[in-house]
């Protein structure tokens, strides 16, 4: 039965009998003044119970003098009782109960402040989390565990008496109770944000004051330790953001020297790298940092690195740049290593989408790819191109998609007259007749691409467009007389599968 004694407190005189109780006291009181107050045992309890007293002394004769119902209801509440002399001193036991008290707080605080005051000179020296759990599961002999604020595992040290030197971080507190042991978890905070957990576990039978008071003085320690590593990760974080932007643009003066530079941040440059550029839509907003959308990033990059272990990659609010190693490349042709790169990134899609949690789905995104750089000096024409794919296809398709730059074809061209003159005015020069012709003009706009898609295959543009082939040949002649020429001329064909490309473009 876990009471821990916090206080002692004597009965008064008058009623209430028992004032000021927070909780954890030792009630003392007299049967016989109990009486004199007209207040009955059974009442008293359940009252002090709901205030949370550790324990009732009774000072009576014999225990045959309590009633039944009091001891019945004593049991019901799990509340200890004491059986006193009828003689005892109470004040005095009330004095000599705090003296205690105060002086094993005394101690408790000295040995929690000297424990402290180890686990912070290791601190200093550079020990970390690891060697400051070692010591304290040393000293406290249990279980020490810390987790990140996602309950995920960083670090845990046994009891050196342990015959199992781990423990799952997914026990359950029922789990360990099957194992006769207990958990006791605090939370590590940085300026009232959780950072993470720090949890102690041992027998169940086995912790006392001084575990709880250490807790609160270690948890400052390691929340300096979760600060340090925070700073840490976010210098890296930032020299390698800046690394991976001068590989991207080029900018650097000596090959060699960026494929050092690399190299100590852990990537490999000498093989073949695809760059690859995630964005938020446009019409997205923005989201609280510790919204699940505000994650999207990390989201991307973890399951980018599920699929690409040594990818590189960094991120921004609104943005994410990857660099996809692909070993696989080497002797094998590109047109096969865009299908293994497509597969592998819709499955990067499909897995994002699934991910609903909380308050959501991840924010709409778009994404464009480069094409393979063989070497180190490509890279930056692969990013260019992956920027290019990204706003074509925002431009001409919408949010939501991922575009690979060698498969636009033409449009990579067409996007770069997009708002000159001379692009619209070719698209009505060239398909005028059809536009104006009458109220059908978007159904021959319609079968014209058909047809053109087909290869001009009669039988398969009419089954593609569910029409009769005498249907579709009447089309076909109607298109030819308003443009006055004849669709097996070569010139036209070519002017107007671009016009009906650019078409697409004006539309979106």
């Amino acid at each position: 039965m876990d009471r821990r004694v916090t206080w002692a407190t004597r009965m008064r005189a008058r009623l209430p009998a028992f004032e000021r109780v927070r909780g954890g006291e030792l009630a003392l009181l007299a049967l016989s003044q109990l009486h004199r107050l007209d207040e009955t045992l059974p009442h008293l309890l359940t009252s002090l119970h709901k205030e949370g007293v550790a324990a009732i002394a009774i000072a009576t004769s014999s225990l045959e003098s309590l009633e039944k119902e009091t001891l019945s209801l004593a049991d019901q509440l799990h509340l200890p009782l004491l059986l006193l002399p009828l003689t005892a001193p109470l004040e005095e036991i009330e004095r000599e109960v705090i003296t205690f008290i105060v002086s094993f707080r005394g101690e408790n605080e000295r040995k929690a402040t000297e424990i402290s005051h180890q686990l912070m000179q290791l601190s200093l020296q550079g020990a970390g989390l690891q060697g400051i759990c070692e010591h304290l599961a040393l000293t406290l002999n249990k279980w020490v565990i810390v987790q990140d604020a996602d309950q995920e595992l960083r670090c845990q040290a046994s009891p050196s008496d342990s015959e199992t030197q781990t423990l799952q971080a997914s026990l359950t507190d029922e789990n360990l109770m099957r194992k006769g042991l207990r958990r006791i978890t605090v939370p590590i905070q940085i300026r009232h944000e959780e950072v993470g957990y720090l949890s102690i576990i041992g027998k169940d039978t086995d912790f006392d004051y001084l575990e709880r008071l250490i807790l609160g003085q270690v948890t400052p320690i390691l929340a300096l330790e979760f600060a340090r590593e925070r700073d840490r990760n976010e210098v890296e974080s930032r020299y390698s953001a800046e690394a991976l932007m001068d590989v991207l643009q080029g900018n650097y003066q000596q090959t060699d020297e960026i494929l050092t530079r690399a190299r100590l941040l852990g990537y490999d440059l000498l093989v073949p790298q695809i760059v690859t550029i995630f964005e938020i839509g446009q019409n997205e907003p923005e989201y609280p940092t510790s919204s699940f959308q505000a994650q999207w990033s990390k989201r991307i990059r973890d399951e980018l690195q599920r699929i690409w272990p040594t990818c590189w990659v960094s991120f921004e609010a609104r943005r994410v740049l990857a660099l996809l190693p692909s070993n696989e490349s080497i002797g094998i042709d590109e047109s096969e290593i865009e299908k293994v790169i497509f597969t592998r990134m819709d499955r990067v899609q499909a897995r994002l989408q699934q991910g609903k949690i909380g308050n959501g789905n991840l924010p709409i995104f778009t994404a464009g790819i480069g094409r393979i750089a063989d070497d180190v000096q490509q890279i930056s024409q692969s990013y260019r191109e992956a920027q290019q794919a990204l706003e074509i296809g925002r431009r001409l398709f919408g949010e939501g998609s991922i575009h690979y730059f060698a498969r636009l074809g033409i449009y990579r061209l067409l996007f770069h007259l997009y708002e000159h003159e001379e692009l619209s005015d070719f698209y009505q020069e060239t398909l005028a007749p059809l536009l104006e012709s009458d109220s059908h003009s978007s159904a021959l706009l319609e079968t014209l691409e058909c047809f053109f898609n087909c290869n001009g295959n009669l039988s398969e543009t009419a089954r593609t467009m569910h029409l009769h082939r005498n249907s579709l040949l009447y089309r076909l002649g109607r298109i030819e007389e308003l443009l006055g020429r004849s669709l097996e001329d070569a010139e036209l064909r070519l002017s107007l599968q671009i016009a009906l490309k650019i078409r697409h473009m004006l539309k979106s």
